[in-house]
């Protein structure tokens, strides 16, 4: 699957956000003519699924109309949104996107107007039948998860995609360090086992440092998770002028035109290839030592590793990250 970033326009402005500041270099919406260009070579290029991502997708006026025309063409669309878009658009998406892949932000993020909207999108998601899944970013500012819980109780959600907050290319936003991740994951284990005592399914969205984990932890993990990785995978995102880079923490690993590459594995190998150099950079001795290293796990996400590097470069600033 690839992701589609159609706009990088947003209603909301959350601190933790990696895709913000792409606004400024992507000012422009996906246009129709690039969109054709794109479906087209989804089309040749047999992919079974493409994400409308952001952003917020559903900011774009042609949205409805892309979604409609990828699952038409046999490829299933998959919406990544934060629920705050007019009621009437869930009922026409709901027919035909195959997850609904609502970001649920801690209640203190939202006005009260906001929250009565995302409210009555998610009723209506839930009333269709779609199936809808809850995305939970963790960041050193917002780490509670039981208004989650109880959101999940309240639309029938079975699935939820979590991650800790990954640093922008600029790391100008509120993400966790790698000197963070050890306390945050722990904290992340008991998220995870208060999702499975109550039949929800959960899975990790990149790839976290395996020693950071006590072994038990990290068995558990293994066994429960629908995703759980020491090895982060391209992510293809695809710009709206086409262009794609690796992942948007790693914006600057790209490539100009995904539409010149002849497939979806074409490009996962280019990009792979191009990160070789950047898996082994800026690893500690242990990492060398274990024998996990580069098989299970790759010493830790690499926008991490390279923000702690600008970090290292630039004045303390004395913000540390909260305790979870």
């Amino acid at each position: 699957m690839i992701n589609i970033f159609v706009t990088y326009r947003c209603n909301l402005a959350c601190s933790y956000c990696f895709a913000r500041e792409l606004h400024a270099e992507y000012p422009e919406d996906l246009t129709e003519a690039n969109f054709d260009r794109l479906l087209d070579w989804m089309e040749r290029a047999q992919l079974p699924a493409a994400a409308f991502i952001g952003g917020e997708p559903t900011l774009h006026p042609l949205l409805a109309y892309m979604i409609e025309r990828t699952a038409e063409a046999g490829i299933s669309p998959v919406l990544f949104t934060n629920g705050l878009f007019p009621t009437e658009l869930a009922d026409r998406l709901a027919p035909v996107v195959s997850n609904f892949v609502v970001n649920c932000n801690e209640p203190s993020m939202y006005t009260e107007k906001q929250a009565a909207l995302l409210d009555a999108n998610l009723s209506r998601i839930a009333a269709s039948g779609a199936r809808l899944t809850f995305s939970k970013n963790f960041s050193s500012r917002y780490c509670e998860y039981d208004y989650l819980l109880e959101a999940c109780a309240k639309y029938g959600v079975q699935s939820v995609r979590y991650d800790i907050s990954r640093p922008s290319i600029s790391a100008g936003n509120d993400h966790f360090t790698n000197d963070d991740t050890r306390r945050i994951i722990s904290h992340i284990v008991r998220f995870v086992k208060a999702c499975e005592e109550r039949g929800v399914r959960t899975g990790l969205d990149c790839s976290v440092r395996l020693c950071d984990l006590r072994v038990e932890d990290r068995n558990y993990l293994e066994r429960v998770s629908m995703k759980f990785s020491g090895v982060c995978h391209p992510s293809i995102d695809v710009h709206p002028d086409l262009s794609a880079s690796y992942c948007l923490p790693m914006r600057d690993i790209s490539v100009p035109d995904v539409t010149a590459f002849p497939n979806q594995d074409a490009v996962m190998w280019h990009f792979a290839e191009r990160v070789r150099p950047i898996r082994k950079a800026n690893v500690s001795t242990d990492c060398l030592e274990c024998r996990d290293f580069m098989r299970r796990c790759q010493g830790g996400c690499m926008a991490l590793r390279r923000a702690a590097d600008l970090a290292c470069c630039e004045p303390d600033s004395g913000d540390g990250a909260k305790e979870a």
